[in-house]
């Protein structure tokens, strides 16, 4: 990530470009795992990202994975930070889990949910608050293990 560089006193300071969503938001179906492992009750990262693994049965999401469904499931309103930690949209909740009576399973029920989100066009609603840095998000994962 480049920006502009600005020289002062006699050192060089460089402004980071911040990437910006522009037009219809479009979630992925790594997006609707993370977006599905999100408990009920608000979490934290650390919290979020043992669900993930825990469901999914596999690794931690990467830092720009984590961070690019945090940021467009806050600018659609999906998601919203309390103080410091994270909690879906009830209506959305109940949105996402929909299928988790009539499924047999968890996988089910994510794949039911997967079909029915992923691709859609969803519009901006809100600002992103807050999500963590990349070194916050690696001391998180260093906890975990």
């Amino acid at each position: 990530m480049g920006g502009d560089t600005e020289v002062t006193s006699g050192r060089r300071h460089e402004a980071a470009q911040m990437e910006v969503i522009v037009g219809p938001i479009q979630f992925n179906t790594r997006d609707a795992e993370l977006l599905y492992s999100f408990p009920k009750p608000a979490s934290d990262v650390a919290t979020i990202v043992r669900c993930f693994t825990f469901l999914n049965r596999t690794a931690p999401p990467a830092y720009g994975e984590f961070t690019s469904c945090l940021t467009k499931a806050m600018k659609a309103g999906i998601v919203r930070e309390e103080r410091g930690k994270y909690v879906v949209d009830k209506g959305w909740y109940d949105r996402i889990h929909r299928a988790d009576d009539t499924s047999e399973n968890e996988i089910e029920a994510l794949l039911e949910f997967e079909g029915a989100f992923v691709n859609m066009d969803f519009d901006e609603t809100t600002d992103v608050v807050n999500v963590p840095s990349e070194d916050e998000y690696r001391s998180i994962l260093a906890t975990l293990n």
